[in-house]
Order: structure tokens, then C-alpha cells, then sequence
């Protein structure tokens, strides 16, 4: 092994705030704001093609156009290369159950599709833990920030 083999396998990749939200955020529900998706098969293994977020076509056969899409799920994974942060999202476990298609979205319509999925995320990175509760969870989509609330 030569010297700069040497040099490059002890190079560190610096934590950006992605990297700690997503650490912190590994198997908790989550929203992620989408740029692309590959939806993922029965066996859990990604398509081979990434689709633009833009082009999913949706329950009513619409697509997003210039809407915000995003995804929801348990976080299982996450890859940030340089400028591109991917997720791997399971399906949503229990309650409450993502809409999936256009829904007022804090003041504006979005999309919102529940996973399983393999997604790229916008940017600038849109990562939120989902409310448990059923109740927060369709207050917090409602509401200009929801989560921000204080309850007097």
C-alpha cells in the first residue's frame, strides 16, 4: 500500500446538519420533502431508475407539477454524498395514515405519499418528525407550523 492510499482511507467526510438530524431521526416517522424516488419492491430492493417527484402520477391520475411533494414513513436509512442526501423510507407504522395525493399543506397545497420508498431529498433538506398522535398529525398539515404551537 503506497502513501497516498494511505492518506485517503483516513479522510473523514464532515457531519453537515443533515447528518445529525437523520442520525437522531433512524427509525422514528418522518416527512422528508422530495426531489426524486424510486419506489421500492416487495423484497425491499429500490427500482432501478429514479423518478423525478414532479412526475408521479397520482390516485386521480394528476400529476404534482409545480407542487412541493413529500414522503412519509419510518426512517430506516440514510446516504449523503455531496450535495445529495437519499433516504430509505419503510411504510408508515400504525396511526395516523398519510393522505397520499394533494392535501392543504401549511397554507399551500402539497403533495403527501406514504412510503415504502427510496428518496432524494429537496433542497434546501426538509426532514421532520411526524406527530404520534392522529389529532397533531392532521393539525400539524393544517397549521402554518403546527408543531411550533404552545398550548395556553
Amino acid at each position: 500500500m503506497d502513501e497516498m492510499d494511505t492518506n485517503c482511507e483516513s479522510v473523514q467526510r464532515p457531519k453537515w446538519g443533515v447528518d445529525r438530524l437523520l442520525e437522531s431521526l433512524v427509525g422514528q416517522q418522518v416527512r422528508v420533502a422530495a426531489r426524486a424516488f424510486c419506489p421500492l419492491r416487495w423484497n425491499g430492493q429500490p427500482m432501478p431508475r429514479w423518478i423525478p417527484a414532479d412526475s408521479l402520477i397520482l390516485p386521480d391520475e394528476s400529476i404534482p407539477d409545480a407542487l412541493s411533494v413529500y414522503f412519509e414513513g419510518r426512517l430506516e436509512s440514510f446516504v449523503r454524498r455531496i450535495g445529495v442526501v437519499e433516504v430509505t423510507l419503510a411504510a408508515p407504522a400504525g396511526e395516523p395514515r398519510s393522505p397520499d395525493g394533494i392535501v392543504p399543506f401549511r397554507g399551500r397545497s402539497a403533495v403527501i405519499v406514504a412510503g415504502p420508498a427510496r428518496v432524494e431529498l429537496a433542497f434546501p433538506f426538509v426532514v421532520e418528525r411526524l406527530p404520534a398522535d392522529a389529532s397533531n398529525y392532521w393539525r400539524d398539515l393544517r397549521g402554518p407550523r403546527a408543531q411550533l404551537e404552545f398550548a395556553w
